[in-house]
Order: structure tokens, then C-alpha cells, then sequence
């Protein structure tokens, strides 16, 4: 199960996190939980597979605000990285980019 000391395991900042929620720790969960399962997530794989680059900025934006303003630090970064190269429209084998987040996303929604 999903916790504050295990999502500081993975490199979430928790106590931003928190402090976004109010310091409520039940909220936080909460919203986590909304925001990973977020189906934007799925969204920018089909489009990132699809080669469609402007659908997946749109969903790579999206994503970026809702990782961070919940702090999940190991998914934001990455995540910023692909955004920010997607909007200089750079060559780039973003399937690969995003599998790392894809597959911590994933551990994190099976904690939950």
C-alpha cells in the first residue's frame, strides 16, 4: 500500500505535495490517486506511438501541471523534459523517453 515514507522511497516530495493539500494527507491520497489515473496519461502513449506530436504536447502540458502541483518529482522532470522537447518540435524517440514514466506511473496507481 501506498504511503508517505514509500512515495519519498520513489523521490516524491511529499511535503510540497502535502502542503498543496492543505497538509491533509487523506486529500493528498486522494488526488494522487485521481491524478495518476488520470487518462491523459494513456492518451499521450497512443499519440507518442502514433507519431501525432501536437496531440501529444497538449496531453505532455496537461500532465506536467497536474504531476506537479502533486510533486511526483520522478515522473515531473522526465515528463517537463518531453513537454519542453515536444514544444521545440525535436526528433526524438519519445516512445522510448516516456517509458520510464509510463512504468512508474504504473507502480504507483498498483500501490494505491
Amino acid at each position: 500500500m501506498l504511503s508517505i515514507e514509500r512515495l519519498q522511497e520513489y523521490g516524491v516530495n511529499t511535503k510540497e505535495g502535502l502542503a498543496r493539500c492543505m497538509n491533509m494527507e487523506k486529500f493528498y491520497f486522494r488526488m494522487l490517486g485521481m491524478g495518476l489515473k488520470n487518462d491523459s496519461f494513456d492518451k499521450l502513449e497512443k499519440f507518442l506511438v502514433e507519431g501525432n506530436l501536437e496531440e501529444a504536447f497538449e496531453q505532455a502540458h496537461a500532465l506536467k501541471g497536474v504531476v506537479g502541483n502533486l510533486a511526483i518529482t520522478p515522473i515531473f522532470v522526465p515528463l517537463s523534459d518531453i513537454t519542453e522537447s515536444l514544444r521545440a518540435k525535436k526528433d526524438l524517440d519519445y516512445v522510448a523517453l516516456y517509458k520510464p514514466i509510463k512504468e512508474l506511473r504504473d507502480k504507483l496507481v498498483s500501490e494505491l
